[in-house]
Parts: C-alpha cells; sequence; structure tokens
C-alpha cells in the first residue's frame, strides 16, 4: 500500500502543478498497486497477469466495477493518445483527469479499510 500511496501522491502533485499529462496514469499505477495489495492480503497472492487482477478487483470491489473500465481507458488515452491500438486519437479533458483521480482515491480508501478489517 505504501507504493500505492506514493504512486497517487506523485500523480496529485503533478495535478497540482497544473501538468496533466501523466496523472490518469500514474493514478492507474496507484491503482493496480493497491489492488496488488488486496489481493495478496485476499488471496494470500497476487495474481500474474493485469487481467486476472483486474477481474478480482471487480469482485472484491463491485461498487467500483464501471469506474474501474473507465480508469483503464482513461489511462489507455493518457499513455498512449486512444483507448486501444486502431482508435482514434484524442486528448484526454481535464474532466477525466480529475475524475480518475479522485476516482481512485476513494478505491484506495476503500481497499485501506478492507486490508485492515482482515
Amino acid at each position: 500500500m505504501e507504493r500505492a500511496k506514493n504512486l497517487l501522491k506523485s500523480a496529485d502533485d503533478l495535478y497540482q502543478q497544473g501538468d496533466l499529462a501523466g496523472v490518469a496514469g500514474l493514478a492507474y499505477a496507484a491503482f493496480e498497486s493497491a489492488i496488488m495489495s488486496l489481493t495478496e492480503k485476499v488471496n494470500g497472492k497476487d495474481y500474474s497477469n493485469h487481467s486476472l487482477r483486474k477481474k478480482r478487483a471487480k469482485e472484491l470491489l463491485d461498487d467500483h466495477k464501471d469506474e474501474m473500465d473507465v480508469l483503464w481507458q482513461v489511462r489507455n488515452i493518457d499513455f498512449y493518445g486512444n483507448v486501444k491500438l486502431g482508435s482514434h486519437k484524442r486528448q484526454i479533458s481535464q474532466e477525466e483527469v480529475i475524475n480518475g483521480l479522485e476516482s481512485v482515491k476513494e478505491i484506495i480508501k476503500e481497499i485501506e479499510k478492507i486490508i485492515n478489517e482482515r
């Protein structure tokens, strides 16, 4: 969780400086790092790939399933300029960055609560 919190702080610091590039990607990295901590705590191990980790996260954090899909899309736009290979290039909006960052903050709080209760 420490790594997740550090990544989230980096994302928040970039945002506060007005540098939107990389914020959503860093926020997603913080989310994934927190998910790794959660799956290790709940399952006794982390998953070997992103898809399995994301699937398990959706089971454990049912209230955030849709947010997780949006976070993945925004992360891809932030890093690559599009949602997936071959799709139209576009810029990430400030609203998407803010929503992504706030979603990750909420999810990490929930993950911490789950971990601390176990």
